[in-house]
């Protein structure tokens, strides 16, 4: 089988160059495809959650180029939406929702009825999800792919990339067909379950973590088209992975279209502790790149962060160690004191 690889045309040239020259890459420059990141997002001004039993809504995804993606004009032909949707009954199936964008930024309307029929069913169920990517055709037939099955999502974890408008980079727009939102769950002051699963030391655990509601939503949270009040802001303390180490980290929950984000941040600081004593360097440990959801049924958020351990003085200050991810469940509803 021929592995493709996709290198995002970044305007970085010296980068470039020094791989060019490189004779230890572990693949031929000429199989490499050069292509560029479309963000894909729901317009706030339209509806954000699908209708269960229903086609009816007025749906619409924002597509835009993040900065230095260069000038792609000279390969891209067209862009395609791609709809990727998971019903609650489990599987995945995929279609295309629109073709033939040619420009960004730009706003394309869902055709729900039409797209359903794609799918094969009459309309979204409570549960489902629908998440819209982008495959970027090329000029001479090529398409990089925004999703496929075994590949998930392209772009998914894109650190480097960012938007004009300093707005966050989105892989897909993601629309589910949601239980109306349990609020009394999420007023904090109690303690409730959490499981987390580390692919860095292979270790899972459960534990109960607290819960504390935040009086205010940080500036840097709300989204266009959002004000504070349509957040709810938690803080979870727990211990990381049972090493009797202290932490702490935010995660907001838009009541509006029951998203959930959470910035870059510090989950926990270095003590002579289990860090200090493995490392002999004081530090912090950030949580970044959160990717989580809500199901609004079950009342459990699920959600993974890469974590990493900056070390802040010492021989080796601002070098960091990238533990890997780690998956977490929070059992919302499983109040335990």
């Amino acid at each position: 089988m021929k592995t493709t690889k996709i290198l995002l045309a970044l305007a970085v040239p010296a980068i470039l160059v020094s791989c060019s020259k490189d004779p230890e890459l572990p693949y031929e420059l000429e199989e490499t495809i050069h292509s560029f990141a479309v963000s894909a997002t729901k317009s706030t001004a339209h509806d954000l959650l699908l209708n269960a039993g229903s086609t009816d809504g007025d749906f619409y995804v924002k597509l835009d180029v993040p900065k230095y993606m260069g000038d792609y004009s000279s390969y891209f032909k067209e862009a395609q939406l791609l709809c990727v949707y998971t019903p609650a009954s489990g599987g995945v199936s995929s279609a295309i929702a629109a073709e033939g964008i040619t420009t960004f930024p730009t706003e394309v309307k869902i055709d729900m009825p039409a797209l359903c029929s794609k799918l094969g069913i009459a309309s979204p169920k409570i549960g489902d999800k629908m998440q819209f990517a982008t495959n970027i055709i090329h000029k001479d037939g090529t398409v990089v792919p925004g999703w496929t099955s075994t590949m998930g999502f392209n772009n998914r974890q894109p650190t480097i990339l960012s938007m004009a408008d300093g707005s966050d980079f989105s892989y897909c727009a993601t629309f589910i067909a949601a239980a109306p939102l349990q609020t009394a769950y999420y007023n904090g002051g109690n303690t409730v379950v959490m499981t987390g699963y580390d692919d860095y030391i292979e270790d899972e655990a459960s534990q109960d973590v607290t819960v504390t509601k935040l009086a205010t939503i940080p500036a840097e949270v709300i989204k266009s088209g959002f004000t504070g009040e349509d957040y709810i802001g938690l803080e979870i303390g727990f211990d990381y992975l049972g090493l009797n180490a202290p932490a702490k980290f935010q995660l907001f929950i838009n009541k509006k279209d029951y998203s959930v984000s959470a910035p870059s941040q510090d989950a926990a600081s270095a003590y002579e502790g289990w860090v200090y004593s493995v490392y002999g360097e004081a530090g912090s440990l950030v949580f970044e790149n959160f990717s989580g959801e809500l199901d609004t049924q079950t009342n459990k958020l699920t959600f993974s962060v890469l974590c990493r351990w900056y070390i802040k003085g010492g021989d080796y200050d601002g070098y960091s160690l990238t533990w890997g991810n780690i998956d977490f469940v929070i059992d919302f509803s499983d109040i335990v004191g």
